[in-house]
């Protein structure tokens, strides 16, 4: 039997099967992988490689199964950034699988998940934030939240707009970023407009109003490593309500 080592624990079997640490991987990829010249350009050893053959860039990472990089030129492929996953081919730049419309060098980081190529904005680069104001486009507590913006007329989760918000007078309560620790103090938040409180989780990618009846009393206090938010009838935990 033929091993070839190709390192990181990839070892290639008579040219016919790739094992990672003498599990069998990628095999729904048999019929396009060239055994004889597949090999790793750069890979961190468990979670996250970049691979190339005679014909493909091939890249898996914590963000996307193994596939082949779209349009990627194996005679002009190099890696940008590999923590960030930002790659270059053929003048087009990639972040992990995905193929920009622009080029990385346009493109301005603004707090959190969002970029600004020209008059565009963007969320974690691939996705357009449509109908976005880019002159009067803020991130709402970047460093502590980074996937909650507005400008003069919508309020933004990721690329979506927030239906229900009113963008002037939206705000995060204070509370909540004041640097007080409690229970998923690093993705959970609430904030109110001149109508609504919201409750927001950025891990579960939601944010949802909460229809109080005492909004000019909605509050957030911390208890017992609790984060909890308080209206008139009511205390909010993660979004839920029960009463006081």
């Amino acid at each position: 039997m033929g091993r070839r080592a190709i390192g990181n624990g990839f070892v290639v079997v008579d040219d016919k099967f790739i094992l990672h640490f003498d599990k069998e991987v990628y095999r729904k990829f048999y019929g396009i992988i060239d055994f004889t010249s597949f090999e790793i350009i750069q890979s961190n050893g468990s979670t996250f490689h970049y691979f190339r053959d005679r014909n493909h860039i091939y890249l898996e990472s914590y963000m996307n199964a193994f596939c082949v990089l779209t349009d990627a030129d194996v005679t002009d492929f190099h890696i940008i950034d590999f923590e960030n996953g930002m790659a270059s081919s053929l003048a087009m730049d990639y972040v992990f699988d995905k193929k920009l419309s622009y080029r990385l060098a346009d493109s301005i980081a603004l707090p959190g998940l969002y970029q600004q190529v020209g008059d565009a904005i963007y969320c974690a680069y691939v996705h357009q934030v449509k109908n976005a104001d880019a002159a009067s486009f803020e991130v709402c507590h970047g460093e502590d939240i980074g996937n909650v913006a507005k400008d003069k007329n919508h309020v933004y989760f990721r690329n979506e707009i927030v239906a229900d918000a009113d963008a002037a007078s939206f705000r995060i309560l204070e509370q909540c970023v004041s640097g007080n620790y409690y229970r998923e103090c690093d993705h959970t938040f609430y904030a109110v407009d001149k109508r609504l409180a919201f409750y927001i989780d950025t891990i579960a990618r939601s944010i949802k109003p909460i229809r109080t009846k005492s909004l000019e009393q909605f509050r957030f206090e911390v208890r017992d490593e609790l984060g909890y938010a308080l209206d008139k009838e009511y205390r909010y935990l993660y979004g839920k309500r029960s009463r006081l």
